[in-house]
């Protein structure tokens, strides 16, 4: 980010409309083409929920093309998507009449690509988006570079960035949420004999849940096997991994067979066996406390530190309490 430029997140505040180019971003660029000279496409499946939860919650969608494909009207349609332009000509002439149309800023308007023809748009873009196998004229005018490559999620992760920033995320996936708590409910309600909203609980498996910086770099992740939920915003957590990062890179790893996640107040403890890995070192103990808002992990007892000299060599020491 240039000196004086706004940042990643304020960008991703004033986003009304997400606009995609096609073939590249929304497909990982190949053109297939049947015996008989009909093109069909490949999309992703996390794009276009991504899609269809953007929105609900209230987010433009449009896909813009410099080239006209019924695979791509055919993909608007399934998802609903209103904003469908394949003409060729200037892009920038495309995404004008859609800001004419809607009433919109550039400040108000994303855009996805991967090519020199998106040039164009990019710049003018409040929040401009390439693909990791975009050309590198497209990267060096990029705000943000995806993880995921083209047809491969990466319009689903800015989605949720876009999301996220506007607290917006929490509301769209909050009913796939209450049906697994329902679907627990009738269970608990015949053992207890009635329960509150405060004890009602469900479950989730195989989870992972990512934090970003202001900027859009990750911070930490969290994943476990298995999550038992509370309507308090706490989480029983059966093998809890959490990957501290540092420039988008692991920097430690925390993990522990049990763990208590309080997530409203970012806080995580364990009375059981946990173990801190690093380049460097290995850490293990009885018992642990993780707080994000210092990011750091406090060991209980029977800490056992094991270094990695430059040489190779492995030195121990041993704490007790």
């Amino acid at each position: 980010m240039r000196a004086g430029q706004p940042s990643l997140q304020s960008r991703l505040k004033k986003i009304r409309c997400l606009l995609l180019d096609v073939d590249g971003v929304l497909t990982d660029g190949k053109l297939h083409f049947t015996s008989d000279g009909q093109e069909f496409k490949s999309f992703d499946v996390l794009d276009g929920h991504g899609i269809a939860l953007a929105q609900r919650a209230g987010l433009k969608i449009g896909f813009v093309s410099g080239r006209f494909s019924q695979a791509t009207t055919r993909r608007a349609a399934d998802l609903g998507v209103e904003i469908v332009l394949q003409q060729p000509v200037n892009k920038m002439d495309l995404v004008e009449l859609v800001k004419t149309q809607l009433g919109l800023t550039d400040e108000e308007i994303g855009f996805i690509g991967d090519e020199l023809v998106d040039l164009p748009v990019l710049r003018r873009a409040g929040l401009a988006v390439a693909v990791p196998n975009a050309t590198v004229e497209v990267k060096r005018v990029a705000h943000y570079v995806t993880r995921r490559a083209g047809g491969n999620g990466a319009v689903r992760e800015v989605i949720e960035l876009i999301l996220k920033a506007q607290k917006r995320w929490d509301g769209v996936i909050a009913r796939y949420l209450a049906v697994t708590l329902a679907a627990v409910l009738p269970w608990w309600a015949w053992a207890d004999g009635g329960v509150t909203n405060a004890a009602a609980t469900g479950y989730i498996e195989k989870f992972e849940v990512p934090e970003w910086d202001e900027d859009g770099n990750l911070r930490w992740k969290l994943s476990g096997d298995r999550a038992q939920l509370r309507m308090d915003g706490t989480m029983d957590i059966q093998n809890a991994r959490a990957e501290f990062y540092q420039s988008n890179q692991v920097a430690m790893v925390f993990s522990a067979p049990q763990c208590f996640l309080d997530r409203i107040n970012k806080r995580a403890v364990t009375d059981g066996p946990v173990r801190l890995e690093r380049a460097d070192m290995v850490l293990t103990g009885t018992g642990a406390i993780w707080d994000s808002t210092t990011s750091l992990v406090v060991l209980r007892s029977n800490v056992q530190l094991l270094l990695q000299s430059e040489k190779g060599a492995v030195s121990r020491t041993e704490e007790k309490p």
